[in-house]
């Protein structure tokens, strides 16, 4: 492993456990046990450096629904596929949610290059539900209203995020688990007589 990701996966930890902006270089060159110049001859700024590591996870996400999109099934198959992802990271460790959801509430304090990173993970992620819905060879609607294949996807995408952040406040998966129960309810195949 390179010094530079020793560096980004030190300041993954540090952002998923204390956010933006309570990390500095001293606390990852203490961790790694390097100077501070050794950070800045890699990410010359605190932005360079985060924003490299949202790219970098923006990479591992589109990879891993790339190798959903592979598998066999139909779309909403692949969409539970996911939930069950974040239900067995949340399981595991209540913190570990989606980096870019705990980035996206200090939106108003990070630079823009960070700011850009976190809406195209969202975009991407808001177009991989669209494209899911549309797949199905059953169509799917919301049980509670006719929303178009963009409305239930941003609906998902809150729902999931949301419930990720409700795991992390009461350090319980149950909370993302009644989430991902009603997303999964509210979502239904349109049957012949409606």
């Amino acid at each position: 492993m390179s010094r530079a990701e020793d560096i980004m996966n030190v300041a993954n930890h540090f952002i998923l456990e204390r956010g933006y902006s309570a990390f500095s270089y001293a606390d990852i060159a203490g961790e790694i046990g390097i100077q501070k110049a050794s950070i800045h001859y890699h990410f010359p700024s605190k932005a360079n450096l985060v924003q490299s590591v949202v790219g970098r996870y923006r990479q591992e996400v589109k990879s891993n629904l790339a190798m959903l999109d592979g598998m066999e099934g139909e779309p909403q198959e692949k969409l539970e596929q996911y939930l069950n992802y974040w239900e067995t990271c949340l399981e595991v460790k209540a913190l570990d949610i989606c980096l870019c959801a705990l980035l996206a509430s200090e939106i108003p304090i990070l630079p823009e290059e960070v700011r850009s990173e976190i809406k195209a993970h969202f975009q991407e992620l808001t177009d991989w539900f669209t494209k899911l819905l549309q797949e199905s060879k059953t169509p799917l609607q919301y049980t509670a209203s006719n929303v178009s294949h963009e409305e239930m996807a941003h609906g998902i995408l809150a729902g999931i995020h949301g419930g990720m952040l409700a795991a992390r406040t009461f350090n319980d998966v149950g909370q993302f688990r009644m989430i991902k129960h009603q997303l999964l309810q509210q979502i239904s195949k349109v049957t012949a007589d409606q």
